[in-house]
């Protein structure tokens, strides 16, 4: 039943989120399929590439170790990301060299395209995009994907030290507020690169108070205290984001959804 459910997914349903998501959720399954278990063990080497890259949406797919994480945004940030799937990529296509089973055989080319495709995806984004990115919907979903009821208590304590790591109280950290702008600027004067939609970019502003003002009840509801300062220093770091938005991204945004060719192209085969 497992091996038919998996195989029909990975057949007909590809993206990358929802295979990799799809193939965790199987593991938690009684007893697996010897197949299906190699297959698990090779999406883990995908999911070990996201948690270099985005930590919160990885911890949210099951992988351990991450909780106290967060998303590095310093310089270099899409380089990192590409270097995580080339190398989760090659290592993919070794096992693929030695895999007998055609059905792990297939799931692995189903990984291997997957790590290439972000690769891919990082390029063309990088090329034709400002790099902008909603940072206060990421914080606010960063910390309820451990303030949740499904998450164990002993690891929620972890969203505390993932919140000052947000804003840097912590040492070796800066506020990703901080860092996310800095990325933004340093592209800015390339003028061949495409802002976010406008609409898009107004409701992220709209949203924001939504976002800023959730995270609150959250740390009480779970009875975890000292998140007050931290919560603070995250409102004000996010006003001053959300003027530099206004001020210095708006004026880049589009209102025109034609995309160039090679970017359309991309968005169409992820889909």
């Amino acid at each position: 039943m497992v091996a038919t459910v998996m195989l029909n997914f990975m057949r007909f349903a590809v993206t990358p989120i929802t295979l990799l998501a799809a193939l965790v959720s199987v593991a938690a399954l009684p007893a697996p399929v010897p197949w299906v278990e190699r297959s698990n063990q090779h999406a883990r080497i995908l999911l070990e590439a996201d948690a270099r890259t985005s930590p919160e949406g990885a911890g949210r797919l099951g992988v351990e170790g991450v909780d106290e994480k967060i998303t590095d945004l310093s310089p270099g940030v899409s380089e990192r990301a590409r270097k995580a799937y080339r190398e989760a990529a090659q290592t993919l296509r070794g096992r693929l060299k030695t895999e007998t089973d055609p059905l792990v055989r297939q799931d692995l080319e189903i990984l291997i395209k997957a790590a290439e495709l972000r690769v891919r995806q990082s390029e063309v984004f990088e090329k034709h995009l400002l790099p902008y990115r909603n940072v206060t919907e990421l914080v606010f979903q960063g910390l309820r994907a451990l303030l949740d009821d499904q998450v164990p208590e002993a690891r929620r304590r972890a969203a505390l030290v993932r919140l000052r790591r947000y804003v840097g109280m912590e040492e070796g950290y800066r506020p990703i507020i901080q860092l996310a702008a800095e990325r933004l600027r340093e592209k800015l004067p390339q003028q061949h690169l495409l802002g976010p939609f406008r609409s898009k970019v107004e409701q992220d502003l709209a949203n924001s108070k939504l976002f800023l003002e959730g995270i609150g009840p959250l740390f009480q509801k779970y009875q975890i205290d000292g998140y007050q300062d931290a919560l603070a220093r995250w409102k004000d770091q996010a006003a001053n984001y959300q003027q530099f938005v206004r001020q210095e991204l708006l004026p880049r945004s589009r209102t025109d959804f034609r995309l160039p060719p090679e970017l359309y192209k991309l968005n169409l085969e992820n889909f």
